[in-house]
C-alpha cells in the first residue's frame, strides 16, 4: 500500500515519545510533526528542561527524583526536598502526558503520597514550583527550518489546575484567545515558543506551553507538546484560526512540511548521491 504520510495522533508513550516516529523512518514514510531525537526529548520533561536551560531559554525550574532511589533511600530523599521545597508546588511524571500522574501539593505530609502517584507513570518525577498568580498560556508553532507561532491563548481552568478531568471529562474549562497578554507579552510569548521549537529539534509542528508572570514581565516555558490536541476545538487549530489559518489550510501544511522534511533526510540525500 502506498502512504503519501501518516499523520499521527497519538498522545503519551508509544505515539508521542518517539518510537512510533522510529517506526516510520525505518519504513521510509513521511510524518507530520517531531522526528524521533525531538520527540524522545519533549516527552521527558526534565530533559526538554535541561535542553532550555543549555539555551538560555526561561523556563520552570525542577527538582529531578528517580524511582529507584525513592525506593531505596525514600526517608533520606524525602528529608532533602522537603529541605528545599516551599508550598504549595507540583509532583509529577517527567515522562508521561494529559496531566496523568500530577498531584497538586499544599503541605509536606502530602508529597510523599503525591510521588508515589507520579511514579505509576515514570521511573523520574519532577517537583516543580505551583508558579501561583501566573497565567496559563499556550502558543502554536508550525514549520521546520523557519517556524513561526500563532497568537498565543490562555487556559481558564475551573478546576483547582489543568488536571485530567479539566482536559478530557468536564466542558468547565474556558480558552480566551488571544490570551489576555499586552502587546510586549504577547510577542515574548510568540519569540520564547519559537526558540524553545528550534533548540529542542522539532519540526512541524508543536504547542508550547507557558507560565506569565504579568508582575514580573516574564514568561516561562513549562513544557512542549509535539502532538498536541488536534480536533477543531483543540487550542493547536484555534490558535492558528484566530491567526488566519484555517483547519483544513493547517492540515495541508502540516503535510506539505512532512513531505518537505522527506527530501531532506539522510536517506534521501544518501540516495541522491
Amino acid at each position: 500500500v502506498e502512504i503519501d504520510a501518516v499523520f499521527p495522533v497519538l498522545h503519551g508513550p508509544y505515539g508521542e515519545d518517539g518510537t512510533l516516529q522510529g517506526l516510520l523512518e525505518l519504513s521510509g514514510i513521511p510524518y507530520v510533526g517531531a522526528p524521533v531525537l525531538a520527540s524522545a526529548v519533549c516527552m521527558d520533561k526534565y530533559t526538554t528542561k535541561r535542553i532550555l536551560a543549555s539555551h538560555g531559554v526561561p523556563h520552570v525550574p525542577a527538582i529531578p527524583v528517580e524511582r529507584y532511589a525513592w525506593r531505596t533511600k525514600r526517608e533520606e530523599v524525602l528529608a532533602n526536598l522537603l529541605e528545599r521545597v516551599s508550598y504549595p508546588l507540583f509532583a509529577k511524571p517527567s515522562g508521561s502526558g494529559s496531566s496523568l500522574g500530577v498531584t497538586k501539593v499544599k503541605s509536606p505530609d502530602a508529597l510523599a503520597g503525591a510521588l508515589d502517584e507520579a511514579f505509576l507513570y515514570d521511573t523520574r518525577a519532577l517537583v516543580e514550583p505551583a508558579m501561583e498568580g501566573c497565567l496559563e498560556v499556550e502558543c502554536s508553532v508550525l514549520g521546520n527550518e523557519e517556524p513561526v507561532a500563532s497568537i498565543a491563548g490562555q487556559i481558564l481552568p475551573r478546576r483547582e489546575f489543568y488536571d485530567y478531568e479539566a482536559k478530557y471529562l468536564e466542558d468547565t474549562t474556558e480558552l480566551a484567545i488571544p490570551a489576555r497578554l499586552d502587546p510586549e507579552m504577547m510577542e515574548m510569548v510568540r519569540e520564547l515558543a519559537v526558540q524553545a521549537f528550534l533548540v529542542t529539534g522539532c519540526k512541524g509542528m508543536a504547542r508550547v506551553d507557558f507560565f506569565v508572570d504579568l508582575k514580573a514581565r516574564k514568561a516561562y516555558v513549562n513544557e512542549l507538546n509535539t502532538i498536541p490536541g488536534f480536533t477543531r476545538v483543540s487550542m493547536y487549530p484555534k490558535m492558528w484560526e484566530a491567526s488566519g489559518l484555517s483547519f483544513p489550510e493547517l492540515v495541508k501544511r502540516l503535510v506539505d512540511l512532512a513531505l518537505e522534511r522527506q527530501t531532506q533526510s539522510w536517506r534521501e540525500v544518501y540516495r541522491r548521491t
